[in-house]
């Protein structure tokens, strides 16, 4: 009987030990195949907040900043607030936000902002829940910084300084 149980338990440790590898195999090979679609900007469709479909192959030359955001995140706020009030560093940017909070809650967190009729600011809703499909995480804050000729310069997942996301677009290709 101690025989069989013993066989019962290695055998639970063994599949145990490769479910777990599977896994990490598995994420492994996600993340690289993301890191690969994102060294350019990556093919995307998202709803603006009047109803319009924005797509990605309306975007000829960068930079571009993207932001993905939660109205209700701390650290996404002191990023865009900071981030805007760059103004003249910003100015010639092409910035889109994009959050999959319900639409009042991100009109009221760019009217408590100013930032609803930001020049260059485009503000797009994830209502389907696609931007870790297209990007790869679902981490809020997100920052994908691309370069004019739309070449991934750099990316953050977590909250960072506007300072950083200013060198980082400033950089040439």
């Amino acid at each position: 009987m101690k025989r069989i149980i013993k066989l019962v338990f290695f055998i639970v440790i063994i599949c145990l030990i490769t479910f777990l590898v599977f896994g990490i195999a598995s994420k492994t090979h996600k993340s690289k195949i993301y890191r690969e679609r994102i060294k350019t900007l990556p093919a995307f469709s998202f709803k603006a907040l009047n109803d319009t479909i924005f797509c990605s192959d309306q975007i000829k030359e960068g930079p571009v900043l993207i932001l993905y955001f939660h109205p209700e995140c701390e650290h996404c706020q002191y990023e865009i607030k900071t981030l805007f009030s760059y103004k003249d560093e910003i100015s010639d940017i092409l910035i889109l936000m994009i959050s999959n909070a319900e639409r009042g809650a991100i009109r009221n967190f760019l009217d408590e902002n100013n930032l609803r009729n930001w020049p260059g600011a485009i503000t797009l809703v994830d209502e389907a829940y696609r931007f870790k499909d297209y990007f790869g995480t679902e981490v809020v804050p997100a920052t994908f910084i691309y370069s004019n000729k739309l070449k991934l310069v750099k990316y953050f997942k977590g909250e960072v300084k506007p300072e950083t996301i200013l060198k980082y677009l400033k950089q040439d290709d």
